[in-house]
């Protein structure tokens, strides 16, 4: 979902002496805006092919007095191989996160998170330098997703109701963020909602009649239309998009670059609902929409959700945060702090014989 070290001007190597990863994610039921019961999960080692990918999954639901479900809450978070960057979507950090609430009294709060640090080192022997040894390198962010929204109670108190993702690249013994961007929306007590980015984020409206071009069925797209006239309805594409950054290398000298993903969603009582997908496409939405919204057909909407981001990458320009536009092709990597996507497009992040992964850099 994150980040490369690409090259612009010159092809030289660093070597990614390590990578750790972890991933986290909980679902904290909520009775009148008070914790009840609580699910969460986690996982954090060394990474390596032979023992990814990580997934932590949580999931709390609640039911009526005669054990019908009423509300729904489940979180994934996932790292994949981060040296398979010959796949379409490696999905090295995806998050997905849902909940909705058809009671009186429950909502809830789902939380989930993937964070890859990589140790890395550019050799003298590789690189060419300042005299003072150091050498400015340039990476990029990508970042995809999409978000969907609904309350089916036009006079409901939305005010505790958001989701927000963010990303954050980070530099070891650094203090502020080498790249930072968050997108959130957010419920009010009016029942209106709002859509706001903090730091460079690309998001876009995906609309009924799109949905409905997109092979939505007819009964669906009138069931979401009642929701969108009597309530809230809202759907946010996040099309496949880059962000440069940039830090300075010192020959020889190991540092580690660390990039988080972070989702959070919640919801509230009486008919709403919230999903988030980050760095994969929906997964979840079918089921969880389907029971929210009885009567939606959630196979054919998750496909066309999906379908409408998919189509706003692959000759789209995005614009990365130093202004200028790229095109990032349909089939780009994009996983955390890896592929050399833009310029080296067929050389895949390989390993090397002493086990040390190869990463390119932009030196200047």
């Amino acid at each position: 979902m994150l980040a490369a070290i690409c090259a612009l001007t010159a092809r030289a190597l660093g070597a990614v002496v390590a990578v750790d990863a972890s991933v986290v994610t909980a679902v904290q039921e909520l009775i009148d805006g008070q914790p009840a019961s609580v699910s969460a999960d986690d996982d954090s080692r060394n990474a390596n092919g032979s023992n990814l990918p990580l997934l932590a999954a949580a999931d709390v639901v609640s039911t009526d007095l005669e054990g019908s479900l009423v509300a729904h809450g489940r979180g994934f978070a996932t790292f994949a191989d981060p040296t398979r960057l010959d796949q379409p979507n490696p999905e090295e950090l995806a998050l997905e996160t849902a909940c909705f609430s058809n009671a009186e009294s429950v909502s809830y709060l789902v939380t989930a998170s993937a964070v890859e640090t990589r140790t890395l080192r550019f050799a003298r022997s590789e690189v060419t330098f300042a005299s003072d040894g150091t050498r400015d390198v340039e990476s990029s962010v990508f970042v995809s997703g999409a978000i969907v929204f609904w309350s089916a109670d036009p006079g409901a108190d939305l005010g505790g109701m958001s989701s927000e993702i963010s990303v954050i690249v980070s530099r070891g013994g650094v203090e502020a963020p080498l790249f930072q961007t968050s997108l959130v929306v957010q419920g009010d007590g009016q029942g209106g909602v709002a859509s706001e980015a903090d730091g460079p984020i690309e998001f876009e409206t995906i609309g009924l009649n799109e949905l409905a071009d997109r092979g939505v069925d007819e009964a669906t797209i009138g069931i979401l239309q009642q929701v969108a006239d009597q309530g809230v309805l809202i759907v946010l594409a996040i099309p496949l998009q880059e962000h440069t950054y940039r830090y300075i290398a010192r020959a020889n000298e190991p540092f580690e670059l660390s990039a988080k993903l972070e989702a959070h969603v919640r919801n509230a009582p009486n008919g709403t609902g919230v999903a988030v997908a980050v760095g994969r496409p929906f997964s979840e939405l079918a089921d969880f929409i389907e029971q929210g919204l009885p009567g939606v057909k959630g196979e054919s909407l998750q496909r066309a959700v999906n379908d409408s981001v998919a189509a706003r990458a692959g000759g789209g320009h995005m614009a990365p945060s130093d202004g200028t536009a790229r095109d990032v092709p349909r089939w780009t990597p994009c996983g955390a702090l890896g592929g050399e996507a833009l310029l080296m497009l067929f050389m895949p992040l390989t390993m090397v014989p002493n086990r040390r992964r190869v990463s390119a850099i932009v030196a200047r």
